[in-house]
């Protein structure tokens, strides 16, 4: 997607590894570097509806997909560490990102860390389990394993202005969830099942990646948040800190004696400021889009996602 500033600019908000400008934010003229990926707001990809100029179809899948790519291609890079601050997102763009991580792992052996901001709650847990370590701030909000979805109806609003559906489908359950028909106790069955499916998949990931036996973990995964020190105590996080604290982790770790810490920024909304020191993605801008989009979806929206207003504040 693109947007045009002027007749003769264009913009693109999908980035590809080659477009990717790196910034060192400390240790200069350092060997290995330390990659710093932020994962701010709504958690999206390309089919995330929304108003495309807020950000509302900005894409997180991408992002992160050519974030990792150009950082396997530079053999300096030692460790990534994922900047968190999200409440979630949809459904499959979260396991995209948890995906792309492991990946990346895999083929690279390069430790990926995370670091939690003032929340990494549904879907940006999700993501984060797929990091060697977790790590949260002392005043961090973890946890919200579960499945929402977001739907409304309007056939009371449709009777009082005088409005008819006349829609025509192929079977009776090919309208379900349409908000131009009242929700029946067959619907909401099978609404449910679809829940506890991607809820069951949540719940797996979360106990394989922590190494938390399901009856210990069952109690915990109601969909309920934790403070940092409930969330260690519960094992769902590995270490209470902050940033720097992480990187002294990292050096100990890898037996390396000074990181220089980089990010990867697009160049044109980096030199021009247009979205202030965040990427497209990481702003509160895209994510109110995005949620505009989300709630004026004409469908049942499943997401992996806490509190929708949430934005992300890591720099």
């Amino acid at each position: 997607m693109t947007f045009s500033l002027t007749s003769c600019i264009s913009v693109n908000l999908f980035p590809t590894e080659k477009g990717l400008q790196e910034t060192v934010l400390s240790g200069v003229g350092a060997r290995d570097k330390l990659l710093l990926v932020p994962i701010n707001g709504f958690i999206g990809d390309q089919t995330s509806r929304g108003i495309p100029f807020l950000g509302g179809r900005d894409d997180t899948v991408t992002r992160i997909r050519a974030t990792l790519r150009k950082a396997a291609e530079d053999p300096r890079v030692r460790g990534i560490v994922l900047l968190i601050d999200s409440a979630g997102g949809s459904v499959t763009a979260s396991d995209r990102v948890y995906h792309l991580v492991r990946e990346f792992k895999r083929k690279s052996g390069i430790p990926v860390m995370a670091m939690i901001g003032d929340m990494g709650a549904s879907g940006a847990y999700y993501v984060s389990v797929a990091a060697d370590e977790v790590w949260t701030h002392p005043t961090s909000v973890v946890g919200s394993i579960g499945v929402v979805i977001f739907n409304v109806g309007i056939t009371g609003l449709m009777k009082k202005i005088g409005v008819e559906d006349r829609t025509l489908s192929s079977g009776a359950e090919k309208e379900m969830g349409s908000p131009l028909k009242p929700m029946t106790d067959k619907d909401r069955s099978l609404f449910q099942g679809l829940i506890s499916d991607l809820y069951t998949q949540f719940f797996d990931i979360v106990s394989r990646n922590r190494q938390i036996a399901p009856d210990i973990l069952k109690p915990l995964a109601d969909g309920r948040i934790f403070t940092a020190r409930q969330a260690l105590k519960n094992h769902l996080v590995d270490r209470i800190g902050y940033r720097d604290d992480l990187i002294r982790h990292l050096k100990r770790l890898m037996h390396v004696k000074e990181f220089e810490v980089i990010r990867y920024r697009e160049p044109f909304l980096a030199a021009t400021g247009i979205f202030g020191s965040e990427s497209p993605a990481d702003s509160p801008l895209a994510s109110a889009g995005r949620l505009a989009g989300m709630m004026t979806k004409s469908g049942p929206t499943m997401l992996y996602l806490w509190d929708p207003g949430f934005s992300g504040s890591i720099k």
